[in-house]
């Protein structure tokens, strides 16, 4: 039995195991040889854009799985990074490298501008709240007739990094490690955020937020510290993703791709650590796979969504770790114990 001076496990509470470093190091060598190795150009960017996208996921569950905020202004936020990027590496020739943290920075100043009235709501009502801003910023970039957005078409023509001096084959090569980078930066800091005391301050309020605010929690700080953070992560893959596709476009936002990311956090493990990363490596994969009936991805999609929903609610990181350990329990019994007649004489005396 636990006491009150004992640490908190926030691993056990989020679902989630440090592996060992010998597992990280062996997985981080098997990604980054990948374009080595598969030397397939649609692979690689498949790839590409599935690292960005599991940056921009890692960031969103730090609010919606592990803080508990209905926010689904997330992609608005990640596009405002991105355009960010975009109109001052376009129109004032700003070093693209120094736009991904200033893409950053304007995605959590905008995020904390939303987030101090969204954080005084609850449930729904945040949804709602949230949901509205990105149409209206979705909207606004439509309806800019000025060129300075571009319109519905977006602004094309967005600088790289710099590595489209190199070869074709080699500028992919370094766009694919600077985006393995960024999503392994992004998971280390969500991690090292998860297993401070901010991380367990924000899942108390998560889960109790009337003893965590007894406690001295300040829960509208906490919360927008956490919008801040998650908003600066998303602003930078928003940048990463104009510099390497050289366009951002209204596209990025509204209800389709949103519910596309829902469901890769829903299936991973919504509030997990890993959840996200597997979440949206198995969409991707399922949308390739799928990629020849455009028409009923979606609808697939959504059966899968409600199958997870429905056998596995808390997601399939979570539920594949109980069976795991499950198993591991039951190799671990002793064979024959329960047959052991002194067992069974003791059995009967008490």
């Amino acid at each position: 039995m636990s006491t009150a001076d004992e640490p908190v496990d926030v691993g056990r509470l989020l679902g989630w195991r440090r592996p060992p470093a010998w597992a990280i190091s062996g997985v981080l060598l098997v990604l980054a040889a990948l374009p080595l190795v598969w030397r397939n150009a649609y692979v690689i960017e498949l790839a590409i854009t599935t690292l960005i996208w599991a940056t921009l996921n890692q960031s969103w569950n730090l609010q919606l799985g592990v803080g508990g905020v209905w926010n689904f202004a997330q992609l608005a936020i990640f596009a405002i990074g991105g355009y960010t990027a975009a109109i001052l590496s376009l129109r004032a020739g700003l070093n693209p490298w120094l736009s991904l943290p200033v893409g950053g920075l304007a995605a959590a100043a905008v995020a904390v501008a939303i987030g101090i009235p969204t954080l005084r709501l609850r449930g729904i009502y945040a949804a709602l709240l949230t949901f509205s801003f990105g149409e209206v910023v979705r909207l606004l970039v439509i309806s800019d007739e000025s060129g300075f957005t571009g319109g519905t078409f977006g602004l094309s023509g967005v600088p790289g990094l710099g590595f489209e001096r190199m070869d074709p084959v080699s500028a992919q090569r370094a766009y694919y490690w600077a985006a393995l980078a960024l999503a392994t930066l992004t998971a280390v800091a969500v991690a090292v955020f998860i297993r401070s005391p901010l991380g367990a301050a924000l899942t108390a309020l998560r889960d109790a937020p009337g003893y965590a605010a007894a406690r001295g929690v300040s829960p509208l700080l906490m919360q927008v510290v956490t919008f801040a953070w998650s908003a600066f992560i998303a602003g930078v893959a928003g940048s990463f993703y104009a510099q390497y596709f050289h366009v951002i476009s209204p596209s990025v936002m509204g209800l389709a791709p949103m519910s596309l990311f829902v469901a890769m956090l829903v299936v991973g493990g919504l509030g997990t650590f890993s959840g996200p990363l597997v979440g949206t490596v198995l969409i991707m994969v399922l949308g390739e796979w799928l990629r020849g009936a455009e028409q009923l991805r979606l609808v697939i999609v959504g059966a899968i969504l409600l199958a997870v929903v429905v056998l596995a609610p808390r997601g399939l990181v979570p539920t594949a770790g109980e069976v795991w350990r499950r198993v591991s329990r039951w190799l671990a019994e002793e064979p024959g114990r329960a047959a052991d007649p002194s067992d069974e004489g003791r059995g009967e005396e008490s």
